[in-house]
Parts: C-alpha cells; sequence; structure tokens
C-alpha cells in the first residue's frame, strides 16, 4: 500500500474531508489530492502531522504495512481531535439539513401564500360562479388548502428537529 493511499484511507475512515485535513495541516486541498492521488509526497513535517493526527506512528505510515489502515472501523483511527472532527461533521450537515429544510418551508408557505388568490379564482364554483372570494383567508380554511399549509407545517417542523438536533450535537 503506498503513502498516498494510507493517506485516503485513514482519511475516509475518520471522515474527514481533504479540505478538512489540508486546513488541519495548513496546506491546501490540492495538496492532499496530490498526496492521495501519489503525485506528491508530503513534507517530513506533514508527515509528522498526519501521524499525530491519526494517531498512528510515522513508520506505520511510510512503511508498507500499517495495521490501523485495514481496520474498517472508523472509531479506531484517529483519537482525539479527528474523532470531533468527524462528529463535528455530522453535526454540521445535521444542522445544514435542518436550516435548508426550514428554508423550503418557509418558501413554501410564501408561496402558498401568495397564490391563494390565484387558487381562489380557480376555486369560484365554491361561491355559485358568482367570481371569487373577496376574502381570500376564507378559501385559506377550505380542502384542500389546510392539508397543503399542513404540510408545509409539518415541513418547517421536521427542519427545526434537525437543526436544534444539529446544535447540540455540536456542543458536544
Amino acid at each position: 500500500m503506498t503513502l498516498g493511499e494510507k493517506i485516503q484511507q485513514l482519511r475516509k475512515a475518520t471522515g474527514i474531508s481533504q479540505e478538512q485535513l489540508a486546513e488541519q495541516l495548513g496546506v491546501s486541498r490540492q495538496s492532499v489530492s496530490k498526496w492521495e492521488l501519489d503525485d506528491a509526497i508530503p513534507e517530513t513535517s506533514k508527515i509528522v502531522l498526519l501521524s499525530e493526527l491519526f494517531s498512528i506512528s510515522t513508520d506505520e505510515l511510510l512503511k508498507n504495512s500499517c495495521s490501523k489502515c485495514e481496520t474498517d472501523a472508523p472509531g479506531q483511527i484517529g483519537e482525539g481531535r479527528l474523532e470531533k472532527i468527524a462528529a463535528s461533521n455530522a453535526a454540521n450537515r445535521q444542522r445544514d439539513m435542518g436550516f435548508k429544510t426550514i428554508i423550503l418551508g418557509l418558501v413554501m408557505l410564501v408561496l402558498e401564500l401568495m397564490f391563494l388568490p390565484v387558487f381562489g379564482m380557480i376555486q369560484k364554483s365554491h361561491v355559485n360562479g358568482q367570481g371569487f372570494y373577496v376574502e381570500f383567508i376564507q378559501y385559506a380554511g377550505m380542502q384542500p388548502m389546510p392539508l397543503v399549509f399542513s404540510c408545509t407545517g409539518l415541513i418547517i417542523l421536521v427542519g427545526v428537529y434537525f437543526l436544534v438536533q444539529g446544535l447540540r450535537n455540536q456542543q458536544n
């Protein structure tokens, strides 16, 4: 197994991205990519940092065999900082998903309210064909609008749940 393959396998096993590894080492993401593709070799100081970061010896990192590289269990590699980074990544993804879901729900709600007059005109048969509702809020209480608003509210609540869980997990 090459040095690049070991770096890639250790990085993936700990659940961090090339960008995050690069940030920890003070290099560019492209440098990490070149290392993993064996197009370049890290400087000695970076090899030492990699060994500390992945909690393995420089011998294990540089020699042909690596006992930690062979394990598939993500929790066994990279105690300490890498474990925190992996947990932070998961919390960030959860928080981002919650935020995006809330935004989606709010956009849906705004669109529903904006098009409520249009929906009211389409449903003018409900008022004996005499035009459309003067107060569109009145139409909001007629089916299927309560169901639509309920689904939108549920989407927003799911987003809030994911956002809160992500923030909680990030604090731990």
